[in-house]
Order: structure tokens, then sequence, then C-alpha cells
């Protein structure tokens, strides 16, 4: 059965927030996986529709959170999830092509797509254990794959599988591993150069 309220707060940096329903009862957890479309960012005061039912945890949640006059599907803005993926997927294509040219190792261009793939698996069992309410993949482990070359296959992922692409506290540490790992492969072209 559907229920109404309004959001009373929403952490964005940690993908969660509460809903108040205007009863006696408590105020209703809600997680970002239960939002039925992400093209609104949820805000305090915001008039949403939900259904209750029992977490892992044994307490009350809201599920399939429709936040009033947001768009009902994605479909509007799916473009801007396929451009952040292709930007991953046409730099896996550079190292690829630098590293077979030889402007770079060959053994980069290897790690690269290799990582790559395992990033976007990590990515895709990280998102169906968390629709499972399972437990999760650690955010450090797919930072390091990201930092160990994989950064290109984990940008598709989190746009094309919209996974993980806005939590800010995540975003911010995920750049400094892209930034990180060009950094690192520049240093070795340079070494291997001189």
């Amino acid at each position: 059965m559907k229920k109404a309220g309004r959001i009373k707060s929403w952490h964005a940096d940690k993908g969660y927030g509460f809903i108040d329903i205007h009863a006696d009862s408590k105020d209703i957890f809600f997680h970002i996986t239960a939002l039925q479309t992400r093209s609104v960012q949820p805000k305090p005061g915001d008039r949403v529709s939900f259904e209750l039912a029992r977490g892992k945890d044994g307490r009350m949640q809201a599920l399939n959170v429709a936040i009033a006059g947001a768009p009902k599907s994605a479909a509007g803005g799916a473009g801007a999830y396929w451009l952040p993926a292709l930007v991953g997927l046409a730099a896996l294509a550079a190292m690829v092509v630098s590293a077979l040219g030889g402007y770079l190792p060959r053994q980069a261009g290897i790690i690269s797509v290799l990582a790559s793939v395992v990033a976007f698996l990590a990515y895709a069992d990280d998102k169906a254990r968390a629709s499972r309410s399972a437990w999760r993949i650690p955010e450090v482990n797919l930072h390091l794959i990201a930092l160990c070359g994989g950064w290109p296959g984990a940008l598709a992922a989190q746009h094309l599988l919209r996974h993980k692409n806005r939590k800010q506290a995540f975003q911010a540490v995920f750049w400094s591993t892209v930034a990180l790992n060009i950094g690192a492969l520049v240093l070795w072209k340079t070494a291997i150069a001189n």
C-alpha cells in the first residue's frame, strides 16, 4: 500500500535520508537505491510516495520512493549517462592504441583492459548486492581496481549501471585515483624513454 510524506532530511554524500509521514511514528529511512528515478536529487521538503517494507535489519524502510513532480523514468536524460561511459571507453581505446603503437608499454594496455573488465564486473556485482541488501564490496576495493588501471571500466560502469555516480565523497576519491593512474602512466613512459 502506497504511503505519502515529505523528505525530512537527505544526506547526498552517504546516499540516504528520512521521510516524515506526519504521524505518531518515527521517520522512515530510505536509501538512494529505493528511488524510482535519480534524475532529481532529493531535498528536504519534497513530497514523496512510497511503500513500506522491512529491511535486512528488521526495521521499516521506504521502497519505490517517487518524488512528486519527478519524471517516472530516466529516458529523457539517458544521454547524460552515455557520455561519461563513452569517455571511459574512449580513454581505454586510446590506451590500447598507444600501447599497440609503442607510445606506452604493451603491459599498460593489457593491464588497463583487464582491470577495466574487472572494474565493470565489480560495480555490477556491487549494485546487484545492494538491490538484494547483501554484503557490499568495500569502496576501497573499487577504488583500488580503478587505481590499478581499471578506471575507464569503472567510469563506464558508474554511468551505464547508475551506481556510485552521485555519491560525492566516492567521486572525489575516484577522480583522485584517475589522476594518480594517469600520472603513473606518464612517469612510466618518461622512465622508459630515458
